[in-house]
Order: C-alpha cells, then sequence, then structure tokens
C-alpha cells in the first residue's frame, strides 16, 4: 500500500483505500466481563509527503501508562454513546481536536490491555499541519511517527511477556527521543500487517 504521496490527491487516495479495506474486513470482537470499555482513535494525515501517526506521552502523573507513549483515548464514561464516542471525546480532552476535524476511515480490532482495559481501535485522519493544544495534567507531549515504520516493522527488538497465562511477543520501536511499546506499539504492528500490507 502507497504510504507516500506527491499530491494531495495521492493521500485521499490512501484515505479511500484504507476506509475499503477496514469495512471488507471482520474486526477481532472481544466479550471480556469485568473489564473496563475504553477506545483509542489512531489519526493519520500526510506529513512532509508521507503518512504518519500522531502519539502521545503520557505524563507521570495520570493513573495509568505514566510517561508512556500511546493513542489519544481512554476508559468509558457514563454520557458516552457509544465506543467511539469514547475515542472522540477522549482526542478533544486530551490533543484539543474536535470530531469535526476528523475524518472518520473505520474501525480496527479490540484488545484487552494488561492494566483491565477492552479497548476498541479506530481510525481516523486529519489535516496536516493541525492544531494541538494538548491538556498538560495527562499529555506530556506529543509528535508524529512514520506509519511506514510499523508497516515495515522497523522495531529495535523484542521481549516476550507472558499475560493470562499466554505467551505475546512485546514491540519496541524508537522515533526521535520517543520509545513505542507496549499495547500502542502491537496495535500499530498489527494495524500495519492487517490493513496496510499489499
Amino acid at each position: 500500500m502507497k504510504m507516500r504521496f506527491k499530491t494531495d490527491a495521492d493521500f485521499a487516495a490512501f484515505k479511500d483505500e484504507l476506509r475499503s479495506r477496514l469495512a471488507s474486513r471482520q474486526n477481532r470482537d472481544l466479550e471480556k466481563t469485568g473489564l473496563k470499555h475504553s477506545a483509542v482513535m489512531v489519526l493519520l494525515m500526510n506529513k512532509e509527503g508521507a503518512a504518519h501517526v500522531l502519539l502521545t506521552r503520557r505524563t507521570d502523573t495520570v493513573s495509568t501508562h505514566k510517561g508512556q507513549v500511546a493513542f489519544p483515548g481512554g476508559g468509558m464514561d457514563d454520557h458516552d454513546d457509544d465506543y467511539r464516542a469514547i475515542a472522540y471525546r477522549e482526542t478533544y480532552e486530551e490533543v484539543g481536536i474536535p470530531p469535526e476535524k476528523i475524518e472518520y476511515l473505520g474501525r480496527f480490532d479490540d484488545y484487552v490491555s494488561i492494566t483491565g482495559f477492552h479497548v476498541t481501535c479506530f481510525i481516523g485522519a486529519i489535516g496536516y499541519p493541525y492544531e494541538c493544544m494538548p491538556n498538560r495534567d495527562e499529555i506530556e507531549s506529543h509528535f508524529e511517527a512514520p506509519l511506514e515504520m510499523f508497516v515495515e516493522q522497523r522495531f529495535e527488538r523484542t521481549e516476550i511477556y507472558n499475560f493470562g497465562g499466554k505467551d505475546y511477543r512485546v514491540f519496541y520501536y524508537y522515533h526521535a527521543s520517543y520509545e513505542i511499546w507496549g499495547l500502542t506499539a502491537r496495535i500499530l504492528t498489527d494495524f500495519g500487517e492487517k490493513i496496510c500490507r499489499d
């Protein structure tokens, strides 16, 4: 799948292809009891002629995933209508990007985090440059990482982690001064392999 663009039309074609591939596959839906529902928004953009993904580094004062790289997202509130509403609300609360600035492309797979969350992933696109107003209580910084890095699995190393009696491969990627690992790296690696590869 072409992830480098000479024109805006190339990026539009990329988004159309993603939308088609996401719509045509069966998502992995998980039905786990006793987990808190949450959702994340994987935001893609055309930065300097290549597909990039928006990521954040969480502060050291948040309740979970302190100092880790993550997508905009979080847990369900009582007033959220559905999982997508969580992703939109949390994206606005964390980085100040409102729903009307997000072009919705589709839903990706569900995951279970080791911290007890049932995570639903949504894929969207935003323009570049974009206005970002991080909530400094939650977000230390934000950056854009090239999607191609995850599609080509250019990770630094992997480790095996046992969760629930099953071994999982944990990927560690590095971009600029950021370490991308855990569930964030797993989602991006899976997205690259299942959706973006030809």
